[in-house]
């Protein structure tokens, strides 16, 4: 198998009580499996709203982005694009995508980024005037967008559009200075909004920030909940991504931290930019960590489940979590504890009461 794995040792803590306006809680016994297949090995996905369509990036295609229908599981099509430095190439391989306005799809290399239309076929291409970054893009009010060095670059009819008051004063940095800003901005992580850019830095102290830009030009932060942050010590992240109605969507990456075992229950939260209520949303267990949320879709959860190998280490159970799954799943989110935010998640209903404790929309044998 390809990819980084992680052994944990499987000695779990109990999960401390989580705080927030509202929390839900993803529930494994309803919802339905949408993808289903060992042989599969998917690393990166992204989610058109709109279209109800799931882009995913996986070693059966390592050169092309593969879509799938949110709501039957069908396989639509392959979008191709070579590893090379032709027009329709990237000359450094895949490192990232974003869904776009009117069933566009972005595809991200470390430097180029190619345009795709609502059929797949190729449009062109776009090398933003920023550093490089790891696959790093979001569509900024129907144009492609990447993080710059204290601000946002997108692309616009006539050049590069800067947004944000800090990315031309970067230009008369000392070198030293500017090549620290550029390593931040290597693993920074971007979504947006029509009228907002957001986007997520991890800081050398392994603590994350939440900047946000204006197409106003205006810039500000929004904070990430507590009970994340606290959870985000056990895994790396988070992710970035809205849920098609404004709001800001936080997933947690589940790579264990060895030196941190234990209580991982929070993964994610959904984030109201303009009044600052919040969801988390968590597992129904604790240290569930081979279920990977990517994201939100009407008002389920969307889940990766991870390939995980059980083995001995030193006498005690050891399980081998690997970073690429075979199985996606969308389950919906139920309600409990807190109050909803206004117009987030209107249809969660409340928990199951006894709650379910079925998993077999996630766990037991492949099907085939």
């Amino acid at each position: 198998m390809m990819g980084s794995t992680l052994t944990v040792l499987a000695a779990l803590a109990a999960a401390s009580t989580v705080s927030a306006q509202q929390v839900l809680e993803i529930d494994y016994g309803a919802g339905r499996v949408l993808i289903d297949d060992e042989s599969r090995a998917i690393y990166d996905s992204s989610i058109d709203h709109q279209r109800a369509i799931l882009y995913l990036q996986d070693m059966e295609e390592p050169e092309g982005v593969m879509v799938f229908s949110l709501d039957t599981g069908e396989w639509i099509r392959t979008i191709r694009f070579p590893t090379g430095g032709g027009p329709g190439e990237l000359p450094q391989g895949y490192a990232g995508m974003s869904a776009g306005r009117n069933g566009r799809l972005y595809v991200s290399g470390l430097a180029r980024i190619l345009l795709f239309d609502d059929a797949g076929q190729y449009m062109g291409n776009w090398t933003p005037r920023a550093p490089e970054r790891r696959g790093a893009v979001c569509d900024f009010d129907g144009k492609p967008a990447v993080p710059a060095i204290k601000g946002v670059v997108r692309r616009s009819g006539d050049g590069d559009e800067t947004v944000g008051p800090g990315v031309a004063a970067m230009r008369g940095l000392p070198r030293s200075q500017a090549r620290a800003m550029e390593d931040l901005l290597w693993s920074s992580r971007i979504a947006c909004t029509p009228n907002a850019a957001y986007v997520v830095t991890t800081h050398a102290d392994d603590t994350d920030s939440l900047t946000v830009y204006y197409r106003s030009g205006r810039m500000g932060t929004l904070q990430i909940p507590a009970e994340l942050v606290e959870s985000g010590r056990l895994t790396t992240g988070p992710r970035i991504n809205t849920d098609g109605r404004g709001n800001v969507v936080l997933a947690e990456i589940p790579d264990v931290r060895l030196i941190r075992i234990g209580g991982y229950q929070t993964v994610g939260a959904v984030l109201d930019p303009g009044s600052g209520c919040h969801a988390m949303i968590r597992n129904p267990e604790v240290d569930a960590y081979e279920y990977s949320f990517r994201g939100i879709h009407a008002d389920s959860a969307v889940v990766a489940v991870l390939y995980m190998e059980e083995g001995e280490e030193m006498g005690r159970k050891a399980l081998t979590f690997f970073d690429h799954a075979y199985k996606v799943g969308l389950y919906p989110l139920r309600r409990v504890s807190g109050e909803p935010c206004p117009g987030m998640l209107p249809t969660v209903e409340p928990v199951r009461s006894p709650r379910s404790t079925d998993r077999s929309g996630l766990k037991g044998p492949i099907a085939k």
